[in-house]
């Protein structure tokens, strides 16, 4: 009798594993009812659009979050994906894109440059910002001219720089918003670009300046006449 019993309690465990996942998890109660997107991205909106209906009533059990977001991240506009499953019914997106630092110029398209030097877009995909181009040739160009807007990042002169581009293998201008040159290199200090601020803003007060040279020990100025009356 008692090995009876047993056999009929195995049955119905068994059965009842059986039904949790063919029955309970599958009740309507388990699937996605809302979706909350964090982030506010606009150049993703038709991706998201895409993905939100999707995953819309899907059961949270044929989800496999952590695949998801490693796909996500596949996208290059995207830096950092996070989702979660707070309550029954609400899965969370989070998303961080990535930062537009640059613009740049290459093979006659204008692209969008993050800080770490990372093409993620086109011009059309943001809103113009107000910063200035890299005019490139190729992609080592890049490299080259990032290394220098990280130097320019914590100069004030950063906010007068409409382009930068390399002029040949001694040279990298700077065209400043005012159409004045500044001729430097990778091996200009940090230090040498506060003293240029200050020079700048005394030339600009009585001279025409054509423009500035920092590669060497003494600054190098060319201006084409002197203002009249300071203006």
């Amino acid at each position: 009798m008692k090995f009876i019993i047993r056999l009929i309690m195995i049955y119905l465990f068994s059965c009842l594993l059986y039904l949790i996942p063919s029955k309970f998890l599958s009740l309507d109660f388990f699937k996605i009812k809302e979706i909350k997107i964090e982030g506010n991205s606009k150049i993703l909106s038709n991706e998201l659009t895409e993905l939100i209906e999707k995953l819309y009533n899907t059961n949270i059990w044929e989800i496999d979050i952590k695949k998801l977001e490693e796909y996500l991240k596949q996208d290059v506009r995207i830096e950092d994906i996070k989702i979660e499953n707070p309550d029954l019914g609400l899965l969370k997106i989070k998303i961080k894109e990535r930062e537009l630092a640059y613009y740049v110029q290459l093979k006659g398209n204008v692209y969008l440059l993050d800080q770490e030097g990372r093409i993620f877009g086109t011009l059309k995909e943001r809103l113009e910002k107000d910063i200035y181009f890299m005019v490139t040739k190729d992609e080592n160009e890049i490299v080259k001219l990032l290394e220098l807007s990280k130097i320019l990042d914590d100069s004030i002169l950063k906010n007068l720089i409409s382009q930068i581009y390399i002029k040949d293998k001694d040279c990298i201008e700077i065209i400043l918003l005012d159409g004045i040159i500044i001729k430097t290199d990778l091996f200009v200090e940090k230090e040498k670009y506060k003293i240029l601020e200050t020079l700048y803003n005394e030339l600009i007060k009585t001279k025409k300046v054509e423009y500035i040279d920092i590669r060497f020990d003494d600054f190098i100025v060319k201006s084409s006449e002197e203002k009249n009356n300071g203006k």
